[in-house]
C-alpha cells in the first residue's frame, strides 16, 4: 500500500467520500444479478480464512465508544465470517496502552475470533515527509522500535509487520554507516540485522511461542530501494504475507494492473511454500465496487489460506438521520461477504494454480511490473524468486539481469530441450560481455519505430506471411537487428513501405534442443493492449506451450489456470466481448463450473474451439475433459 498515509488525520480515503458512488454500483449490481444477500453466519468459509486489520484509530474509536464496537461488530460479522483480527498496537509514534489493547482483544476473543498484534513501523518523520521508517542507524530509534516489538509480543502470540517496515533514512549516522556501499546494499544488510535482532530474537525472548509475519506492500519491483530484504525475511520470519491492493489503474499514482493482485500471490507462495499467509486488500481509491471485489477475486484465485481486509473502520459508516439517530450501514461488508460466499462455492473444485514460469530474482528490478501487463493480455504468469529449472517454459524480463549466471542458466535450460523467452529489455541488458551472443547474435539497435500494422507467421502457412492486422494507434517499439537465416521472425511490425519490417517475436534457428524466443516489448507496456487479437493469439501460442488452454481474444481478458483441467477467465473489457477458448485437444468437452452447463465446441485440427460471450468486469469458471 505505497500511498497509505501514515498520519492519523488522513491515512485513507474514507468510505463516506465514496458512499453515493457505492450506492450506485450496488444498485447496478442488484439490477443485474439480484441484491447480494449476506451469507449465513456460519463459523468459517470452507476454502480460506478471512481476517480484518484493526488500525489504531479504529481501536481508539472502540475504546471511546463501546456501543459502536458492539454494533459495528454485529453488522460486519453478519455479512463476513471473520476468523481473525489483527490489532494495531503502534503507528506513527502513537502506541495504545496495554490495558486498552487487552480490552479490545478480550472483546474479540469473547466472540470466538482469533487475535494477533499488528505494527506499522513508521515514525512522524521529517516535516512534509509522510513515508518515514525508523532510522535503524540511530541507537534511540533502535531502542524505541525494540520496545514496541517487545510490548506487542507480551500481549499476542502472533504479530504481523504491516507495510512501510522500511529504512529510508539518509541521516548523518546512516551516511556514516553506509560507507562505500550503495544505499540499496546498505539498507538490505541493515534490515537483515533488524529482522534477526530487533524482531525475532527480541520477540522470542519475551514470548518464545510468538509467530512472526512480515507483510510487504504491493510495490514488489522496488522493495530493495527501501530496505525490504525478502531473501532474508522469507527465511527468518515464520510466515510472509503480501499486499494485493491494486486499486484503480486510471486514478492512482502507482499505475498497478489488476492482474498484480494474483501474480504477487504466486510470487510470494514460491518464496515460502507452505508458510505463505495470504493477500491483503483494501477499498482505498477503488472508484467502483467492481474494483474492490476484483481485488478480492484476484487474490483468492491464487487459493491462499487467508485474506485480510484493511481496515475495520472502512467496513461501516456512521450516518445521522433527520431525527438525530445514528445508524451504521454495511454496504461494503455486505458486498465483501457476497464476494467471499460466491468464491467459496467453487474454489475447492480448482487444482493448484500455475502459468508461464517467470524468474524475478530477489532485490531485482528492470522492465518494472511488466509481468502484470503480460498477465492482462491473457498469459498467466507464475513468478519465482529463483530460476525454476524444473519448468518447461520460462519467460525472462530485464529483472533477470541481476543474476550474474543467467546466460549459463538459459543455455542449460535449452540443452535440456526446454523453452526460454527473453524480452528485448533483457536482450539489451545482456549485450557484450554479459554473453547473450553465445545464444543469439541479435542487436538492440537503440532506434525506435512507430508501428500500426502487423503480420504473423504460422507453421501452417509454410513459412509465408499472410494477412495484415492493424492497431487503432501507433505503438512505439525498439528496433532489433538480426540475421535472417540465423533467426526467424514469428511476428513482424510493418513500416510505411514493404521494406520496413520490425521483429516483435523472434525464434532462434539451429538449436538441436530447446526453443529460444525474443519478445520485443513496446516502450509503453500498456500498448501491449493495443495489439490486434490475431497477434496476441500468436504470442500466446508460443509463450504458453506448456499450458493446455489459451484464449483467442482481445487484450484485458485474463486467464487463470489450474493443474486439474480447470481455469478462470476474467474480463476487464468495458463491453461484452465474444471470443474463443482454445483447448489443445481434439474433441474436448468444456463445462461451466458455476452453472453446470456444457458448452458446444468445434474441432479445429488438434484443438477444440469454444465460442463464449463475456460481460464486462465478470469472471467465468470452467472445467474441461
Amino acid at each position: 500500500m505505497f500511498h497509505k498515509n501514515p498520519t492519523n488525520n488522513g491515512r485513507r480515503i474514507r468510505f463516506s467520500v465514496l458512499f453515493l458512488l457505492i450506492l450506485t454500483q450496488v444498485a447496478m449490481f442488484a439490477a443485474a444479478q439480484g441484491k447480494p444477500q449476506a451469507p449465513e453466519n456460519i463459523s468459517t468459509y470452507q476454502n480460506f480464512n478471512v481476517a480484518i486489520f484493526v488500525q489504531l484509530s479504529d481501536m481508539d474509536h472502540m475504546i471511546a465508544d463501546p456501543h459502536w464496537l458492539e454494533e459495528s461488530w454485529n453488522i460486519i460479522s453478519h455479512s463476513i465470517k471473520v476468523d481473525k483480527v489483527y490489532l494495531e498496537t503502534y503507528v506513527d509514534g502513537e502506541q495504545m496502552s496495554k490495558e486498552n489493547v487487552l480490552k479490545i482483544k478480550n472483546f474479540f476473543t469473547s466472540k470466538g475470533v482469533k487475535t494477533s498484534g499488528g505494527i506499522m513501523s513508521t515514525t512522524n518523520g521529517q516535516a512534509g515527509d509522510r513515508l518515514a521508517g525508523f532510522d535503524y542507524s540511530n541507537p534511540n530509534d533502535r531502542e524505541h522500535f525494540r520496545k514496541i516489538v517487545a510490548f506487542t509480543a507480551s500481549i499476542f502470540d502472533e504479530i504481523i509487520f504491516d507495510d512501510l517496515f522500511i529504512f529510508n533514512s539518509r541521516s548523518e549516522s546512516s551516511q556514516k554507516a553506509k560507507g562505500s556501499m550503495s544505499w540499496t546494499e546498505y539498507r538490505l544488510n541493515a534490515m537483515k540485522d533488524v529482522y534477526e535482532n530487533l524482531v525475532i530474537k527480541n520477540a522470542k525472548s519475551v514470548n518464545p511461542k510468538i509467530h512472526l509475519i512480515i507483510k510487504p506492500p504491493n510495490w514488489y519491483e522496488q522493495y530493495q530501494f527501501s530496505g525490504y530484504n525478502l531473501e532474508a525475511a522469507s527465511k527468518l520470519f515464520d510466515e510472509i504475507y503480501v499486499g494485493t491492493e491494486t486499486r484503480d489503474v486510471e486514478n492512482t499514482t502507482q499505475f498497478l494492473q489488476p492482474y498484480q493482485s494474483y501474480s504477487l500471490m504466486r510470487y510470494f507462495e514460491h518464496m515460502k511454500p507452505g508458510n505463505f499467509g495470504g493477500g491483503w486488500f483494501d477499498d482505498g481509491d477503488c472508484q467502483t465496487m467492481n474494483r474492490y471485489s476484483e481485488e478480492i477475486e484476484n487474490t483468492l484465485f491464487a487459493k491462499p489460506k487467508e485474506v485480510t481486509h484493511w481496515h475495520y473502520g472502512d467496513l461501516v459508516e456512521t450516518l445521522t438521520e433527520a431525527d438525530g439517530q445514528t445508524k451504521l450501514p454495511s454496504i461494503l461488508a455486505e458486498y465483501a461477504g457476497y464476494t467471499f460466499k460466491k468464491l467459496d462455492s467453487f474454489l475447492g473444485k480448482l487444482g493448484e494454480p500455475f502459468g508461464v514460469a517467470t524468474y524475478k530474482p530477489y532485490s531485482s528490478s528492470g522492465e518494472m511490473f511488466l509481468h502484470n501487463f503480460i498477465g492482462m493480455i491473457g498469459i498467466p504468469m507464475d513468478m519465482y524468486p529463483y530460476f525454476p529449472d524444473d519448468r518447461g517454459t520460462i519467460l525472462l524480463t530485464e529483472a533477470a539481469k541481476s543474476d550474474t549466471a543467467i546466460v549459463s542458466k538459459i543455455i542449460k535450460h535449452l540443452n535440456e530441450d526446454k523453452t526460454v523467452i527473453i524480452t528485448s529489455g533483457l536482450l539489451k541488458a545482456l549485450h557484450g560481455e554479459k554473453g547473450i551472443a553465445k545464444i543469439a547474435e541479435v542487436e538492440y539497435t537503440g532506434r525506435k519505430e512507430l508501428i500500426k500494422q502487423f503480420t504473423s507467421r504460422r507453421i501452417m502457412d509454410e513459412g509465408n506471411f499472410s494477412n495484415l492486422y492493424f492497431s487503432n494507434n501507433g505503438i512505439l517499439f525498439p528496433e532489433l537487428a538480426y540475421g535472417l537465416v540465423d533467426v526467424e521472425p514469428m511476428i513482424q511490425g510493418m513500416g510505411n513501405n514493404d521494406y520496413d519490417r520490425y521483429p516483435l517475436l523472434l525464434r532462434v534457428r539451429g538449436l538441436s534442443k530447446g526453443k529460444f524466443f525474443i519478445l520485443t516489448v513496446p516502450d509503453n507496456f500498456a500498448d501491449l493492449y493495443e495489439l490486434p487479437q490475431e497477434i496476441l493469439s500468436q504470442i500466446r501460442r508460443d509463450l504458453m506451450q506448456d499450458i493446455p488452454v489459451y484464449l483467442d481474444s482481445p487484450s484485458k481478458i485474463c486467464l487463470f489456470v489450474y493443474n486439474n483441467n480447470t481455469f478462470i477467465t476474467q474480463s476487464y473489457q468495458p463491453y461484452q466481448t465474444r471470443y474463443n477458448i482454445v483447448i489443445k485437444k481434439a474433441g474436448a468437452k468444456l463445462y461451466d463450473i458455476i452453472s453446470g452447463q456444457e458448452l458446444k465446441g468445434l474441432v479445429n485440427g488438434e484443438t477444440t474451439l469454444f465460442e463464449v460471450s463475456q460481460k464486462p468486469r465478470t469472471y467465468s469458471v470452467y472445467r474441461f475433459e
